[in-house]
């Protein structure tokens, strides 16, 4: 008698990955942002997605595990993009609805983008979620630079990169030392046990709202972390609580222009970065990441994440008429949505909303001689 055996998983799908990414939103009628809950066409979700009320924001959405990054890639703009619903076909046309503003602050509320990481196959228990959080903490600093997106806190521009971070960090993810890990969801890392239709994951909560392309490069930089982790290998930097705490204040203020710890050598980001991505190679290689995400990684080491493009953006919008600038940002951002999510990339996005995007034709990733990305 013969058994049948099941195929092995790979080793890049054994760490499985899902996003919540709570909004704003914009009135298509008026293009007024606010909270007001957006929503798709009844019967549009998938199977594993959930879009949802969230008590502070107004609309969250929940998508499925991930187990590659080419997946990720595709069903969250999929998922997100049934948020317009101007293209879908009803009976009677939709003339008041809302589509999503990824940000992480606007008015006077944080909207944030959380991460769920499992391993395939087993539960992750909470001795193994511990384990990987010591691998993950110290990367902290580096991930809220990466995603840092709210340069904008109650309708006003600010000099600061992420808002949010640096005004609910003691109220929605208070940090924690390494190893310290609980299930208290107001942390910055937070182990769920998981239920019976759910498994228990360890939730990263530092991340703010973002367009997909930079939540799935930061999915990227959480995998690889979680893969050296599963690899058996030492983590790839560590610092003292102290200059953590200095780190993550400075990402959040400063974003892709601070200057954070490497093995004690403080270093501006873009070198962080490099450093980060060449201790990652092997990782990297492994994942088959798609040449868009690659190109999201150049655009960061020159400094362009979200905070940036959104500031550039309304800056544009002020100068050109300051009492109607919210609403010209608005319409503008609610077309780039509309390209984004059909396909195109942040480049065609960026058109819509007038602002100009660096090259990054001589853009080198790892190391100038070996770039990870070649």
């Amino acid at each position: 008698m013969t058994t049948t055996r099941k195929p092995k998983t790979p080793f890049h799908q054994r760490i499985v990955i899902g996003v919540e990414i709570e909004t704003y939103s914009i009135n298509v009628s008026d293009h007024k942002i606010g909270r007001r809950l957006s929503r798709p066409r009844p019967g549009l979700s998938e199977s594993g997605e959930r879009f949802s009320r969230d008590a502070s924001i107004g609309s969250e959405y929940n998508s499925r595990p991930y187990t590659t990054v080419r997946e990720s890639l595709f069903l969250l703009k999929a998922g997100l993009r049934k948020y317009l619903r101007g293209l879908y076909r009803s009976r009677e046309e939709d003339t008041d609805y809302r589509v999503p503003l990824f940000v992480g602050g606007w008015t006077n509320r944080f909207a944030g983008t959380h991460m769920h990481i499992s391993v395939a196959n087993r539960k992750l228990s909470k001795k193994e979620a511990t384990a990987l959080s010591w691998h993950i903490h110290d990367q902290l600093p580096f991930f809220i630079a990466i995603g840092a997106n709210s340069p904008i806190w109650d309708q006003q521009v600010t000099g600061k990169a992420s808002n949010r971070f640096l005004r609910g960090s003691a109220t929605y993810f208070t940090p924690v030392r390494r190893g310290d890990l609980t299930s208290v969801d107001t942390r910055e890392l937070v182990y769920s046990p998981g239920r019976k239709t759910k498994p228990g994951t360890l939730e990263i909560r530092v991340f703010d709202s973002n367009l997909p392309e930079y939540v799935v490069a930061n999915l990227c930089l959480v995998k690889a972390v979680c893969l050296r982790w599963l690899k058996g290998e030492a983590a790839a930097n560590r610092m003292s609580h102290a200059d953590y705490l200095l780190a993550r204040q400075e990402a959040a203020t400063k974003g892709m222009k601070a200057k954070l710890p490497w093995k004690r050598e403080w270093i501006p980001v873009k070198d962080y970065m490099d450093r980060f991505l060449w201790e990652h190679r092997e990782e990297f290689d492994a994942m088959d990441i798609p040449e868009e995400i690659y190109e999201v990684l150049r655009l960061l080491k020159r400094g362009y994440n979200g905070a940036r493009l959104i500031h550039d953006a309304v800056a544009i919008a002020k100068k050109e008429h300051p009492q109607t600038w919210q609403r010209r940002f608005a319409k503008r951002y609610r077309s780039g949505l509309g390209h984004l999510l059909s396909g195109n990339t942040l480049q065609d996005f960026s058109k819509e909303l007038l602002t100009p995007f660096p090259s990054t034709d001589r853009v080198w990733l790892g190391r100038k001689r070996g770039s990870i990305d070649e």
